[in-house]
């Protein structure tokens, strides 16, 4: 559904065909390399959208430490960590 939480745009630049492919992989999910890896190419293709690598850079930072509710992951490959657990929780429970 392209850029669900933020705008299309940033400075000017549509970044919907970056998004798109990032859907793609966090709804195919997996374990944690796999979602590395999307976000990664996400980071590239915002890149090859133009964005500015200053822009790409804050992007790419705001998925890593808010995506993770997002990412469909398999089944007991959820990251050990705290923080990850109350980010899940939050967006499956609390979020307005």
């Amino acid at each position: 559904n392209g850029c669900s939480y933020s705008p299309d745009q940033w400075g000017g630049v549509d970044i919907r065909p970056a998004c798109h492919w990032h859907d793609f992989a966090y709804q195919r999910g997996g374990c944690k390399k796999d979602r590395e890896l999307a976000d990664g190419q996400l980071y590239r293709n915002l890149r090859r959208c133009d964005l500015g690598k200053f822009m790409a850079n804050i992007y790419y930072r705001r998925v890593r430490l808010f995506g993770v509710a997002a990412f469909n992951w398999a089944e007991g490959k959820v990251p050990n960590n705290p923080w990850h657990y109350w980010l899940l929780f939050w967006d499956r429970y609390l979020k307005w």
